[in-house]
């Protein structure tokens, strides 16, 4: 009987260790959980950020740390762009709009605004437990990515009340 309860335990452990170590989702929109520094303004509407981020592995951090720079422009802001506020101040939308950011985030539609920087490869790579914490510069469409959430009725235009 006890080692059923120690298998039992250490199956438990187990599933949850694997559910911190997984994707981002979106419970942690407002997470702080990755690093992002501002590198220089691109070409047309981009800015190239630095990030940290995490992962299982290489391409799960990767993927993680392009999500983690939009959700940085969205809720917090990043100190030294052009968003050093974020561009959604109001968090109650993360509940009235849940379905979209739900959509926006799970379903990879944040991709079309964000691309690793440059050959793609990681700048910098640190074992972190049984995750990874990569370093890769990243370059967000900020103009487009302000369209969008315009259009989609999640911010207001510049220029309006």
């Amino acid at each position: 009987m006890k080692t059923i309860k120690t298998i039992f335990v250490f199956c438990f452990f187990t599933l949850i260790t694997n559910s911190i170590n997984a994707q981002n989702t979106s419970s942690d929109y407002l997470s702080t959980n990755y690093e992002v520094q501002f590198v220089r303004t691109g070409l047309q509407g981009t800015e190239l950020f630095k990030v940290y981020s995490y992962g299982k592995n290489d391409d799960q951090a990767i993927k993680n740390a392009k999500s983690d720079a939009v959700k940085a422009i969205f809720f917090k802001g990043i100190p030294g762009s052009g968003y050093t506020s974020p561009m959604i101040t109001d968090f109650s939308l993360l509940e009235s709009k849940k379905e979209f950011f739900n959509t926006f985030f799970e379903t990879d539609q944040f991709q079309q605004y964000v691309s690793v920087s440059g050959d793609g490869t990681v700048e910098e790579k640190y074992k972190v437990g049984k995750r990874v914490k990569v370093a890769v510069i990243v370059s967000v469409q900020k103009d487009n990515l302000r369209k969008f959430l315009e259009s989609a009725g999640i911010i207001r235009k510049l220029g309006l009340d």
